[in-house]
């Protein structure tokens, strides 16, 4: 008994650890990825971790605070527009791989807004070439290790709040807790209606009096200062504690202004500063000598900081450039995070886990006496793929350089002992079948598990439909017991399952039928029981799911194919029977599909043809909106009275594509005041310039 005790203590710590972590991605608006294994972890994933360690540890202090799952069906929303976005990043263990990424970031910036340069930065460079940029065209500032918070004025007084969310739309409301946190001014000094965006921190002189006010009390101190503004802004039940939390708001961007009195981002930090009287992070002209001062600077600071944001000093430009992926949600192609280096520990690795993921590819973990890294024990870390082992030597009993990306997610960077030769499993550990080692871009080698029906790569895959598709509720757990049961093996059997099925896989009643509830997508199932839960359900199957024709697509989980590759091939094919009919080399004319996404897309719907053919039962893929404005591309630029989203959505409604920046495919340019650069851009183009008037004479 005691040793079974023993065993749950461990699995609870190691619960609280990667629920933890994960709880740290969600609230920076990053990727969800699994501490361990580097896989994305989907929301019904994480409930499950959470029910998990609810049976096994059910006071655990992790459910002391809001954390993701709990804050999406609990606390109300505010609806950021525009989104709130991360930043592309700058960040490698090799130092002169990061200078290198900067260096093409910069390149890529500069030729693309057109601007000359010459000047070079002495002794560094990209391709051989020097590396240049035009003087006090970029701007720095420090990047703030807090919790991104967006306030929105109107008429100068604070109406809403809300923390930066996994989807950058739909985010935590805070209004009532950040009247008490120190620097977000209830009214600002002019009667402005605009969003000013920032970073929640708690300072460390402040954090310091806080983890002495928590000894005092006897209560467990805080592992760092982002975790406790994380925690300290969540005060839903009594908003007034967050008084006691000592918290801080430093502002970074100034959003939604009709006529903005700037056109650089030095203007806007001075605009904000002075003249709406918000705090706003230093902000200055762009040095690449500074990057190493600022980083030895950072002891001498009183809030914490994880690197310098490196941006494009004119807005105009920076709209210009557009973003990665989706036009609204991507991430801005105009600023990225030159990242400081980690702490590091030095452990002896002293077992290997090796775990199979969707596409097949197993990913090793190394497991070693635990270490001390940014304020938490650590004791295990992702070794990334076998290739990397190979190359660096890595076995059992290797001592490996240990880092916390970003203060969150723990991996080995270098072997600082005696290298090994690695030894790699010949069975996958979930199915038992061979293994085999293959060769991918430049270094990359991957185990895979080439078994295509293996449970692990199933559940996976079925795990990947079921949150794409926008599924919640039925976690890993979950549709491993309907898998092992039998009652699932593609996705079209969660819309036949019953409950005497998921019975059967040894769910309870109430949980069979929250399973059905979820699959047929029946709202807040959690507030009917019996007879109107069952009803709904029944009704709910009685007809198709719609959605978009790119989701679905991207549902499919096609290797290297995902929402991006969807909505362009909606764009050009528009159906999915096109896109199935298509051949490899139709694929490959569509814009931004390379030859390999070509051909992994036709061999995955030839071999998956009768699965697709099952799940068009239940489901209907829409078509995309058409209209008089079908197949032109408008790009808006300036202030609009009713803001830029409106005229978008009109023109999307009419079948039309939008486009942060101008290019000679751009049909229109919809300027408003304050449109600079794009316009001129459009004239040299001969792209046609509409204002409003000439935009509504056209819907």
């Amino acid at each position: 008994m005691a040793k079974k005790t023993a065993k749950k203590s461990v699995l609870a710590d190691d619960l609280e650890r990667i629920i933890a972590q994960l709880d740290t991605l969600y609230e920076r608006g990053e990727e969800c990825v699994h501490p361990d294994t580097g896989i994305v972890v989907t929301d019904g994933e994480y409930d499950a971790l959470r029910r998990e360690l609810a049976e096994l540890k059910p006071n655990s202090e992790v459910f002391a605070s809001a954390t993701a799952s709990l804050a999406q069906s609990t606390v109300q929303k505010v609806v950021h527009d525009p989104p709130m976005t991360s930043i592309e990043k700058a960040s490698h263990e090799d130092v002169a791989t990061q200078e290198e990424m900067l260096f093409k970031w910069i390149a890529n910036c500069t030729e693309a807004t057109e601007e000359e340069y010459n000047c070079h930065i002495e002794g560094m460079s990209y391709k051989e070439e020097p590396v240049s940029y035009p003087e006090n065209y970029f701007y720095q500032a420090y990047k703030l290790d807090g919790v991104a918070l967006a306030i929105y004025y109107e008429e100068g007084k604070l109406v809403r709040a809300g923390l930066r969310p996994r989807d950058g739309i739909h985010g935590e409301d805070v209004t009532a807790q950040v009247k008490y946190v120190s620097g977000v001014p209830k009214t600002l000094k002019q009667k402005k209606t605009c969003s000013i965006r920032g970073e929640l921190i708690c300072t460390l002189s402040n954090f310091g009096k806080v983890q002495e006010e928590l000894a005092a009390a006897g209560e467990k101190l805080r592992a760092n200062p982002r975790n406790h503004a994380a925690g300290g802004i969540r005060q839903f039940k009594d908003p007034t504690k967050t008084k006691m939390m000592r918290l801080s708001f430093i502002a970074y961007a100034l959003e939604g202004l009709a006529k903005p009195p700037f056109r650089t981002e030095l203007e806007r930090a001075a605009y904000c500063r002075d003249k709406l009287g918000v705090p706003y992070i230093e902000t200055q002209y762009f040095d690449f000598a500074d990057l190493a001062r600022m980083e030895n600077g950072v002891p001498n600071l009183d809030f914490e900081v994880d690197g310098v944001i490196i941006g494009v000093n004119s807005i105009e430009d920076q709209e210009q450039l557009g973003r990665h992926g989706d036009p609204r949600t991507g991430n801005p192609k105009g600023k990225i995070a030159w990242k400081f280096r980690e702490e590091e520990a030095h452990p002896v690795i002293r077992e290997i886990e090796w775990q199979t993921g969707r596409t097949g590819k197993i990913v090793p973990v190394a497991i070693f006496d635990p270490v001390q890294l940014a304020g938490t024990n650590v004791s295990r870390a992702t070794l990334h793929n076998a290739g990397f082992m190979q190359r660096k030597q890595i076995a059992l009993g290797t001592q490996i350089a240990v880092r916390k990306a970003g203060k969150i997610i723990p991996k080995v960077t270098d072997v600082v002992g005696d290298s090994a030769v690695p030894d790699f499993p010949s069975n996958c550990p979930s199915c038992g079948q061979d293994t085999e080692l293959v060769a991918g871009a430049g270094e990359m080698l991957e185990l895979v598990c080439n078994n295509g029906d293996c449970p692990a790569q199933n559940v996976s895959c079925l795990c990947h439909y079921l949150e794409t598709f926008g599924i919640l509720g039925l976690g890993e757990s979950r549709v491993s017991s309907l898998v092992e049961g039998g009652k699932v093996k593609i996705a079209a059997d969660f819309y036949r399952l019953t409950k005497e099925d998921c019975m059967a896989c040894g769910l309870s009643d109430r949980q069979s039928t929250l399973a059905l509830a979820a699959v047929q997508m029946v709202p807040a199932p959690d507030k009917l029981t019996g007879a109107a839960l069952d009803k709904a359900i029944a009704d709910a199957a009685e007809s198709k799911k719609k959605i978009p024709l790119w989701q679905l697509f991207a549902a499919f989980g096609i290797d290297s194919a995902g929402k991006s590759a969807g909505k362009a091939l909606e764009r050009h094919l528009g159906t999915l029977e096109k896109i199935r009919a298509a051949s490899v080399e139709q694929l490959e004319e569509v814009d931004d599909i390379g030859t390999k996404t070509a051909e992994a897309i036709s061999e995955y719907l030839e071999e998956h043809a009768e699965e697709i053919d099952a799940l068009l039962e239940f489901v209907e893929p829409e078509k995309p909106k058409t209209g008089k404005l079908s197949g032109l591309t408008f790009c808006f630029s300036g202030s609009f009275e009713e803001g830029k989203r409106h005229w978008e959505q009109q023109v999307e409604n009419q079948g039309a594509k939008t486009s942060s920046s101008v290019s000679k495919k751009t049909n229109y340019l919809v300027a408003g005041p304050g449109s600079g650069s794009k316009s001129e851009k459009a004239e040299k183009l001969g792209v046609p310039i509409l204002d409003v008037s000439g935009l509504r004479d056209l819907l």
